[in-house]
C-alpha cells in the first residue's frame, strides 16, 4: 500500500480541531439587559455546560490526535479514510452542542442528550480504531513507539466505554449525563498531557547519559 508523509494530514487536522472548537463559543448569547445580570448569567448555565464539556471534549481528542501522528512515521489510505470519520464526527459536534444546550431544560432533553452522546461516542469510537490501525499497521510506526502507542490505544477504548456509557445513562438521566459528559471529557483531556510529558522527561533521561559521554 502507498505510503503517505504525515505533515498534510496534521495540516488539515488541526484546521478542522480550531474552526469546531471556535464555533463552539457561538452558542453562546450575552444577556442584553443589565438589569438581573447575574441571574441572566446563571440561567444560561446549559450553554456554559455544553461549551465546557465539547470544549474538553475536542481539546482532549485533538491532544489524543497530536500524541498518534507523532508517533507516526507515515499515513495511508486506510488512516487518511479513518482520519476524515473523525473529523465528521468533531466538525459536528457544535451542531449537537446546540441541540443539547436549547433543549436540555425542556421536554426535548432525551433526544437532545442522546443525540449529543451519539455523537461523542462516534468520535471516540474512530479515534480508538485509528489507535488500533496504528499499533497494528507496521509501515506507519517505529518500533520504538510501540509502546506509548498502546498505551494511548487504551486509554482511547477506555474513554469510548466511558463515553457510551454516559451516552446510555442519557435515556434515563439526561441532566446527570450531561454532567458526566464534563467529568469524562476533563479525564480525556488530562490523561494524554500527562502521558506525553511523561514520555518527554523518560526520553530526555534516555539522551542526556549519551550526551555527557
Amino acid at each position: 500500500m502507498h505510503l503517505f508523509p504525515i505533515a498534510r494530514l496534521e495540516a488539515f487536522s488541526d484546521g478542522v480541531f480550531a474552526i469546531a472548537i471556535t464555533l463552539l463559543v457561538l452558542n453562546l448569547s450575552v444577556p442584553d439587559s443589565p438589569d438581573r445580570l447575574l441571574s441572566q448569567l446563571v440561567e444560561e448555565w446549559p450553554s456554559l455546560l455544553g461549551y465546557l464539556v465539547s470544549f474538553a471534549f475536542i481539546g482532549s481528542t485533538w491532544v489524543a490526535h497530536t500524541v498518534l501522528t507523532h508517533l507516526l512515521r507515515a499515513t495511508d489510505a486506510v488512516f487518511l479514510g479513518l482520519n476524515l470519520l473523525l473529523l465528521l464526527s468533531v466538525s459536528f459536534l457544535p451542531f449537537t452542542t446546540d441541540l443539547l444546550t436549547k433543549h436540555l431544560t425542556d421536554s426535548g432533553r432525551q433526544v437532545a442528550v442522546v443525540t449529543f452522546g451519539l455523537n461523542l461516542t462516534l468520535a471516540m469510537l474512530v479515534a480508538s480504531t485509528l489507535a488500533s490501525y496504528a499499533l497494528r499497521a507496521d509501515d506507519l510506526t517505529r518500533e520504538a513507539d510501540s509502546v506509548e502507542l498502546s498505551w494511548l490505544e487504551r486509554e482511547r477504548w477506555l474513554g469510548t466505554g466511558l463515553v457510551a456509557a454516559a451516552c446510555a445513562l442519557s435515556a434515563v438521566f439526561p441532566k446527570i449525563a450531561a454532567i458526566f459528559y464534563l467529568g469524562v471529557a476533563m479525564l480525556l483531556i488530562g490523561r494524554p498531557i500527562w502521558r506525553l510529558h511523561r514520555w518527554g522527561r523518560s526520553r530526555r533521561r534516555r539522551v542526556q547519559p549519551s550526551s555527557e559521554t
